[in-house]
């Protein structure tokens, strides 16, 4: 959707709220039973003591990987009794500070016949550092054959704003790039890999027909501009669009459907103002040639990661659209039709945990991470 140039974030903030889409949340009554509008549920502990869990990656035999920012490594967890270990072979070279860390973590689609396992971190040090994407293969409770694929350009020397969820669609692998805050203006360059979102071969190379391939100055991994910082990427299960979603600055997060080529307008339009309370830029919400987001709020919810649920344990769940919220504290269900959001509701409210992660398992069950550092899952609860 492209709009016309001119228009200024007070009026459309004002719009927003003043005509907000109904909003649900729910209370944890004694009996332990977490009623949904349209599902019941308990909250089931599956491990504890993980520092920032950030992802989760489903293996077979009741296993998972969990990536764990804080601490630059990834867990093989049992999802049985909880326990885990930290694989040998992974990366050794972790920046942690501030956004920085072990970031996202996915399987191959073929990870039953080759064991690659996809993740992304923060590398380098406090003069420069960047996000990376690397492969190994997990083999008997190890890491072995580790593949550089891809370092984002430029390297900075700030440690925030990184960005950075992983993808599989088909023969490609899609990688969103945060814009390192100081660096806003790059993210409408397609000279840098800032501010984007990339695609690659599973090998990391670039696909010859991206759509800035043959642009002199840019750089060919870049498939879509002007996002600030998506720490949300998944492809839906039906029409095999690209979502995303990202933070606004004060106000402002972003669901967008992602497509060749677009622009999606950081930091010339944004619903969000900057942190002073200040317009971003000229204040523009709608630019010539600029994608309006499909769903905007106001205020931010800080949004993590996210997935369409498909499973058969919540039948009244599936297709919606399922993203936790970092500084909203919970974890935000959207009712989902084409490309619009008809209904939102704010699970787990009064529990005000920061929620890193959400996934579903194979067994149809929806998993999440807290900032604490337990891992829970959504379990049927009979009436």
């Amino acid at each position: 959707m492209n709009g016309e140039p001119g228009k200024i974030v007070r009026g459309a903030v004002a719009a927003v709220v003043l005509f907000p889409m109904l909003v649900t949340g729910q209370q944890v009554p004694p009996d332990g039973i977490i009623r949904s509008d349209a599902a019941s549920f308990r909250l089931e502990e599956v491990a504890d003591g993980l520092q920032v869990p950030w992802a989760v990656a489903f293996l077979p035999g009741n296993r998972a990987l969990i990536s764990e920012r804080a601490a630059g490594r990834i867990r093989l967890v049992d999802l049985a009794d909880g326990t885990m270990e930290a694989p040998a072979g992974g990366p050794d070279d972790v920046f942690i500070k501030d956004n920085g860390g072990m970031l996202d973590v996915v399987l191959h689609p073929a990870f039953d016949v080759n064991g690659w396992v996809y993740y992304c971190y923060t590398a380098g040090d406090l003069q420069l550092s960047t996000t990376v994407v690397e492969r190994v293969r997990l083999t008997e409770g190890r890491f072995a054959d580790r593949e550089r694929l891809f370092a984002a350009q430029p390297w900075y020397h700030n440690s925030i704003v990184y960005g950075c969820r992983l993808a599989f669609s088909g023969e490609y692998l899609f990688i969103s790039m945060g814009e390192r805050w100081d660096l806003r203006h790059l993210a409408q360059s397609p000279g840098t890999h800032l501010g984007k979102i990339l695609r690659v071969h599973h090998d990391g190379s670039a696909p010859a027909d991206n759509p800035f391939a043959d642009v002199p100055g840019a750089l060919p991994e870049v498939w879509a501009l002007g996002s600030r910082n998506a720490q949300g990427l998944t492809v839906h299960p039906d029409t095999g669009e690209l979502w995303s979603h990202e933070h606004g600055p004060m106000g402002g997060d972003e669901i967008n459907v992602i497509e060749p080529g677009r622009n999606y307008g950081w930091p010339i339009i944004t619903y969000g103002l900057e942190y002073s309370g200040e317009p971003v830029g000229e204040g523009l919400t709608e630019y010539e040639g600029m994608e309006q987001p499909l769903h905007t709020y106001i205020p931010s919810i800080a949004p993590s990661d996210m997935v369409f649920y498909t499973g058969s344990a919540f039948p009244q769940w599936q297709g919606n659209l399922f993203i936790g919220a970092l500084a909203g504290t919970h974890i935000n269900r959207l009712v989902i039709e084409g490309r619009n959001v008809l209904h939102e509701e704010r699970l787990l409210l009064d529990k005000r945990w920061r929620i890193p992660f959400v996934g579903q398992g194979p067994d149809g069950l929806i998993y999440f991470g807290t900032g604490m550092g337990t891992v829970f899952r959504l379990v049927p609860a009979a009436e």
